[in-house]
């Protein structure tokens, strides 16, 4: 009996582990897609760069986020690495150059480009947690 509910207690705790994990990747994303949509769209819809300008180096802490929670689980997400690590560098180049006064057209190939990324590695792992 008693192993019965050791078992029990176990697999509940590795089933709400794996679940808690996917909260935090899926928390990185939504974080990072907030702020993604709060400075793409305004550039994209009215060419307005002062959105992203003020809040690069925030894009960045999220992308770094994302990392984050992809380390925790990155057993869980295989073959995602790169595109997570892709996304970070893009971040923080989109910074560091935003910071220099980089021109508008920079900064929309830049966001632009991390835009892409960012909904392929949001596809990728969306299929992800459905083939489990």
């Amino acid at each position: 009996m008693k192993k019965s509910f050791l078992t029990i207690i176990f697999s509940a705790l590795l089933f709400s582990s794996a679940s808690f994990a996917q909260d935090a990747m899926k928390k990185a994303l939504d974080d990072f897609h907030q702020t993604l949509a709060f400075t793409y769209h305004p550039m994209v819809d009215d060419s307005n760069f002062t959105p992203i300008r003020s809040r690069s180096h925030e894009l960045a802490q999220k992308a770094e986020g994302i990392e984050k929670a992809f380390e925790s689980e990155k057993d869980k997400l295989k073959g995602i690495e790169s595109s997570v690590e892709q996304l970070e560098e893009q971040c923080e180049a989109l910074d560091g150059i935003i910071q220099k006064g980089a021109t508008d057209d920079a900064i929309r190939s830049q966001l632009s480009s991390i835009h892409e990324r960012f909904h392929e590695l949001e596809s990728s792992v969306s299929k992800l947690e459905n083939q489990k």
